[in-house]
């Protein structure tokens, strides 16, 4: 069975600076009709970047929504028509002041595919270079050197909870890990 939805009509409803919210009307495969609301919001690059001495680079922020800091590797969105790999080099750099001489692509997560088209490219860092932190105005963070094993550690304690930071890390137990 074709599970594909036909989009009938679209309403913006709501337009900010990082994301558009609309309503659509569309056509199920049964033929009916149904509503979806949904966020239309730019890409974005996340980096599991790994020191010379073996640790990995967290960063610790106030996020908002939660209200409370929460862990992450470093990630951030994508100037508009800007390359994913483009956006890790440089958010990179700005977040935790490390330019990456080598980032591999690990691959993309949906954060929520049941209501927005976030697509967040995964990447792993390393040869990385001691520079300057440029953060974005607004934009305040602490970086952290942690090692795998107390990275893991704060995902037993229940201390790392960001759904693209699990992504990366999963992504790199599957591809780099192993080969390291």
């Amino acid at each position: 069975m074709d599970l594909k939805e036909e989009k009938i009509e679209s309403k913006e409803v709501f337009k900010g600076k990082i994301l558009n919210l609309f309503v659509d009307t569309v056509k199920l495969p049964n033929g009916k009709t149904s509503t979806r609301e949904v966020v239309r919001h730019c890409k974005a690059s996340c980096i599991l970047a790994k020191l010379p001495n073996g640790k990995f680079l967290l960063e610790k922020q106030f996020r908002y929504p939660y209200n409370e800091e929460i862990y992450e590797f470093p990630a951030g969105k994508c100037d508009l028509d800007e390359d994913p790999m483009k956006t890790a080099y440089r958010e990179l750099e700005e977040e935790t002041g490390y330019q990456a001489n080598n980032i591999v692509y690990l691959g993309k997560m949906y954060p929520s595919c049941a209501y927005t088209d976030e697509i967040i490219y995964l990447y792993y860092a390393d040869s990385l270079v001691k520079k300057e932190q440029h953060l974005d105005e607004g934009e305040a963070l602490n970086v952290y050197e942690y090692s795998l094993e107390e990275i893991m550690n704060l995902i037993k304690l229940d201390k790392l909870n960001d759904a693209k930071s699990l992504c990366a890390l999963q992504f790199y137990f599957a591809k780099i890990y192993k080969n390291n």
